[in-house]
C-alpha cells in the first residue's frame, strides 16, 4: 500500500505489458488528470505513444486531427471526452511529429446516425458506390447488408475491422442499447458491443503493431472477474473486456481508480458519491479514512490486492478482480463541455 500526493510516486508499471488498463469511475475531474499524468510516464519509460479511449469509433480522425494541432474543434459528440483531449494535444504540442500522441476509439458507434456515419465513409473510402447506406431510420433493418456487401469488396484489414465494428454496433442497437451525450437507453453488458472492444484493442496490437497502448475505460470493463448481469435483460454471463483480452494471450495490467468522496458530473446528472473512506478498509479492519488521516498530504492511495487485502465501498467494487485499486481523497464533478444540452 502506497500513499502520496504526486501519482508519478506510485508503482505503477511503465514497462513489460502490451495494454495498461485503467478502469475509471465516470464523472469526476481528478481521471484525466491522472491518466496524462500516467500517459507521460509510459511515454518517457517506454516510448508509448497509443491511448485507447471508451468513444465511439466514427469520432475517432477527428479525435486525432484535433490532438495533432490540426483542427482547434472537436465534434459536440465529443464533449464527454473533451477533457482528456485537451491535455493530450497539450502533451502532443511539445512532442515531435514522429513521438506525438496517437488516439485510437475502440467502441461501438451509437446511437443509430453515428452507425450511419460510419457507413458511409466506409462505402466512400472503397468507392462502393452501388452499396446502398441505409438511413437512419432503417439502420437497424438493412445495415447489416450493407456490411456484407462492403466486406465483399476485398477491404484491407484495418477497413476490416471497422466493418465488424459497425456490424456489432448494428447488433447493439438490436438489443437495445443507445447512447451518445446523455443518459443511455438498454443495457451496456452486451456480448456485441464487449466483443467489438476487446476486438478492436487486440487488433491494434497485433495486426496494427503498436507495441503497447494506454487503455481507458469504465471500471467495469477492465475487471477480469465474469458478470452475471449481460444481456439486453441483464440476466446472462458476461465477460468484461480486460478478461477477454486475457484469453485473447494479451499482457495486460489493469488498475481500478475511484474516489472515497465528493460528487460526479456525467452525462448531464450530477450526484453525490455514494460512500467515504470510512466505508472501505483493509484487511486489518483499518478503514481507509484512517489510512489517510496519517497520510495527511496524500491525495492519492494505491493498493496492490495480492499484497494487501481491501474491501472496498461497495459490493460491484469489491468483487473486481484488477491488479491494483488506485483511490483518489475526493472527486471533484467533471467540468460540463457539453453545455445545456
Amino acid at each position: 500500500m502506497w500513499a502520496d500526493q504526486r501519482a508519478e510516486a506510485l508503482p505503477l508499471p511503465t514497462q513489460g505489458y502490451e495494454a495498461y488498463l485503467v478502469g475509471e469511475m465516470h464523472g469526476v475531474e481528478e481521471n484525466a488528470e491522472f491518466q496524462t499524468r500516467y500517459l507521460e510516464q509510459l511515454h518517457r519509460a517506454s516510448g508509448l505513444r497509443d491511448i485507447a479511449l471508451e468513444e465511439r469509433a466514427v469520432y475517432e480522425n477527428d479525435a486525432q486531427a484535433f490532438v495533432d494541432g490540426g483542427s482547434n474543434k472537436l465534434p459536440s459528440q465529443l464533449c464527454l471526452r473533451t477533457g482528456i483531449l485537451e491535455r493530450i494535444r497539450q502533451l502532443n504540442a511539445g512532442l515531435k511529429e514522429d513521438a506525438r500522441i496517437r488516439v485510437h476509439f475502440t467502441d461501438i458507434d451509437s446511437p443509430a446516425a453515428a452507425i450511419r456515419q460510419h457507413l458511409a465513409a466506409l462505402q466512400q473510402r472503397l468507392g462502393a458506390n452501388g452499396v446502398r447506406v441505409p438511413r437512419e431510420s432503417a439502420i437497424n433493418r438493412r445495415g447489416l447488408e450493407a456490411v456484407r456487401q462492403l466486406k465483399g469488396l476485398n477491404p484491407d484489414s484495418a477497413t476490416r475491422s471497422e466493418l465488424r465494428t459497425v456490424e456489432l454496433s448494428i447488433l447493439s442497437l438490436r438489443q437495445g442499447l443507445e447512447f451518445d451525450i446523455g443518459p443511455p437507453k438498454g443495457s451496456p453488458y452486451l456480448d456485441s458491443r464487449e466483443e467489438a472492444v476487446a476486438s478492436n484493442i487486440v487488433d491494434l496490437i497485433r495486426l496494427r503493431g503498436t507495441p503497447s497502448l494506454l487503455v481507458i475505460y469504465g471500471s467495469d470493463h477492465v475487471s477480469r472477474t465474469p458478470r452475471k448481469d449481460g444481456g439486453p435483460k441483464r440476466d446472462q454471463p458476461f465477460m468484461p473486456m480486460a478478461l477477454r483480452l486475457e484469453r485473447a494471450g494479451i499482457m495486460a495490467f489493469t488498475v481500478v481508480t475511484l474516489p472515497l468522496q465528493g460528487r460526479t458530473f456525467w452525462r448531464g446528472q450530477g450526484s453525490e458519491i455514494f460512500w467515504t473512506a470510512g466505508d472501505a478498509h483493509l484487511g486489518s479492519g483499518e478503514t481507509l479514512d484512517k489510512v489517510f488521516a496519517t497520510a495527511s498530504e496524500a491525495q492519492f492511495l494505491y493498493i496492490d490486492p495480492r499484497r494487501e487485502r481491501v474491501r472496498l465501498p461497495s459490493e460491484d467494487l469489491s468483487k473486481m478482480t484488477a491488479d491494483g485499486f488506485l483511490l483518489f481523497r475526493s472527486g471533484t464533478p467533471s467540468n460540463n463541455h457539453c453545455g445545456t444540452r
